[in-house]
This record gives structure tokens, C-alpha cells and sequence, in this order.
């Protein structure tokens, strides 16, 4: 037994005494906002079924062989949606608490960028910075990783598969069972980093929703493009080339699904407008403006209008997602020789 399957073997162990069997594929962990560099995971909860009658449908699953997950961080706008909503996120019956974080009742209102909530976003350049860190060995369920990079040499997002070429990696084990026939709840971790994230202080917004495109295939090859567990789709709708809702757990559901990784706002630090530690006290009387140099990050704001959050008109949630022609161009697994791709072929990559 090598050492990073004693790795993953542990890992997988330890997150599935807190997991449901069965949860959908999300993140290790939720983010406060900060200056330090975070190291996360995409944890993948089960393998494939047909997805024939939703999720949980007594079906066996099948092991997952490759992963794909695309971020909503390119530089350019017409490459993401950004939204903003009131409230928390939706609840379902049968969902975990892992999954409640991604579910939302449907398109919340679109807003023109970030600017106003997130530091080093703007109105015209940058819709979020999310400079990502691939992990390719140690740890990570599949031994071959590679990193997707746009044409601009950012790092969107990261493929890994089992395979030969060139290493052999463990698939999820989905033939775990207990005694009684049950399956046995284990979770693969694909690890990546990710920079700090802050909040402005003027900002009314108490989290950030990195909405992230994530394919798990259970199948690979000419035959398996028309099977119903090729692949687990997570993404909150179809696409031009992800189009077949028999392998989107989502597409018939309601409410609907994204793998979301969350930053949570620091209220101690960083508290919203009108609340204790703001600095209600510096407020000028002559033309209501807070000064905001000494409580909150030093995001080098200096001084704000806003003074409270409205209820009627303030969001308190932001959102942001790939577009569909991102998720369309960056998603699928190459059929590249190694290291350009998996040097096989996963749907919906065209078969030549």
C-alpha cells in the first residue's frame, strides 16, 4: 500500500464519519474572508448511477475515474454571471447540510460586477480575482492532474483521472460495503488552493458564492457516450455540449444545485454597514459620510457614503458562476496525450 493511498484512505475514512452517503459533490470547506492563501478540496461524495428518479434511488453507483472543475475567474466579463440575492440559500427535505450551501431557488437577480462587495474586483476589468493552486500529487484521488489554463496563462480550473498514463491512481471505492450490505460512506478529495477574499466594508454582502462547474465520470470511451452513468454533472443547468439531464442531478430538481464554494464575511473585523464597530461614532453629521481608516480590512477605501443596509434594496448574497461558453470550452477532458490530456476520451468530447 502506497503512502498517498494511506493518505487518501484516511482522509476518505475521517470525511465520512461527517458526511451522508451520498452527498453531492462540493467543497471540503467553507472560507472566511482574510489575507492568507487557503488550501480547499473538491470532495466527491459518490460515484454514477443513472440519476433515473433523483439522486438516493437505491441504485448502485459506479467508481469515479476522472474529475473536472472549472472556476468563474477569468478576467473577462462576458465569461461570467454575477448575481446578488436576499436571504439564505434554499432548503431541501432530503438534502445534507454539505449540500443546503449549494442549493438555490433558481436565477437570483444579475448585477454588473463586484465592485462594491469584493476588494480588487472592478467595474470594467476584473470580475474576481481567484488565483488557484493545483495539487498534483499526495493526497489527491487521482494521480494524474493537470491544470486547464486559458489562453491568457490563468488557471481556470484542474482535470484528474485513473489511469496508465502515466500513473496508476484508486478510483472512489463504491465497492466498499458493511456487513449488512450497506455501502460504506467514504469521500476522494481533489485539493487545490485559492487566494484571500475580502469584503468592503461598504459592502451590505455577508457572503460570497463561487459557483463551480463539476463533471465526475464513472465512465470513459466510445461505448459509454450514450450510457446514463457516464458521468455526474454538477452545474445549475444544461449547456451546448452538457445537454442530456439523464447525467444532471439537477436539471429536474427543485430546488436546483451548483458545487459552491463558500467565503463567509468576518463580522467581527469586518462588520456591515449600521452595525456595532462600524464606526457609527466618526459619522460627520454635516454630510453623513463614516470615516471607515481605523475598523475593517485596510482595503484603502478611506471613506464611505454608506451608512446602514436596507433591507428592501441591499443584497446580502453575491454570486458568481462560469458562463456556459466557459463551462462548454473548459470543462471537457481532453483526449490529448498526457500531459495535454487524459488520452482517452470522456463525453462530451468530440469522437474523431
Amino acid at each position: 500500500m502506497t503512502n498517498t493511498f494511506k493518505t487518501l484512505t484516511s482522509l476518505a475514512l475521517l470525511a465520512g464519519t461527517v458526511q451522508v452517503a451520498h452527498a453531492h459533490a462540493g467543497f471540503k470547506d467553507a472560507i472566511t474572508e482574510g489575507t492568507v492563501k487557503t488550501w480547499n478540496a473538491v470532495s466527491i461524495g459518490h460515484g454514477c448511477n443513472s440519476n433515473v428518479g433523483g439522486e438516493g434511488n437505491g441504485q448502485p453507483h459506479k467508481d469515479v475515474i476522472a474529475i473536472s472543475a472549472i472556476f468563474p475567474n477569468s478576467p473577462n466579463f462576458a465569461d461570467v454571471i454575477i448575481r446578488g440575492s436576499k436571504g439564505k440559500p434554499a432548503a431541501a427535505a432530503t438534502a445534507t447540510t454539505a449540500e443546503v450551501k449549494g442549493f438555490t431557488t433558481g436565477e437570483e437577480t444579475v448585477i454588473p460586477n463586484l465592485a462594491n462587495d469584493i476588494v480588487g474586483s472592478t467595474a470594467d476589468t476584473t470580475p474576481l480575482k481567484a488565483a488557484l493552486s493545483v495539487v498534483t500529487s499526495g493526497g489527491t484521488l487521482f494521480a494524474n492532474t493537470i491544470p486547464v489554463v486559458d489562453g491568457k496563462g490563468n488557471v481556470r480550473g484542474w482535470q484528474g483521472w485513473s489511469g496508465t498514463s502515466p500513473f496508476n491512481s484508486l478510483p472512489l471505492l463504491e465497492s466498499a460495503k458493511k456487513a449488512d450490505g450497506s455501502d460504506i460512506s467514504t469521500t476522494g478529495l481533489s485539493p487545490f488552493g485559492i487566494n484571500a477574499f475580502q469584503f468592503k466594508p461598504e459592502s451590505c454582502a455577508k457572503a460570497l458564492k463561487i459557483r463551480v462547474a463539476v463533471a465526475n465520470w464513472c465512465e470513459k470511451g466510445v461505448k459509454s457516450y450514450t450510457s446514463p452513468s457516464r458521468v455526474d454533472l454538477w452545474i445549475g443547468h444544461k449547456t451546448v455540449k452538457f445537454n442530456d439531464n439523464v447525467v444532471m442531478p439537477s436539471e429536474n430538481s427543485s430546488p436546483i444545485y451548483w458545487s459552491t464554494l463558500t467565503v463567509n464575511r468576518d463580522l467581527v473585523k469586518n462588520p456591515l454597514p449600521g452595525t456595532k464597530g462600524f464606526n457609527a461614532e466618526k459619522i460627520d453629521v454635516n454630510n453623513g459620510v463614516i470615516d471607515r481608516t481605523q475598523k475593517g480590512w485596510d482595503t484603502g477605501s478611506g471613506t464611505s457614503d454608506k451608512i446602514s443596509c436596507a433591507a428592501e434594496t441591499d443584497y446580502d448574497t453575491v454570486y458568481i458562476e462560469p458562463s456556459n461558453e466557459d463551462i462548454d470550452n473548459y470543462l471537457p477532458i481532453s483526449s490529448a496525450k498526457y500531459p495535454a490530456g487524459a488520452n482517452a476520451l470522456y463525453w462530451p468530447t468530440p469522437i474523431k
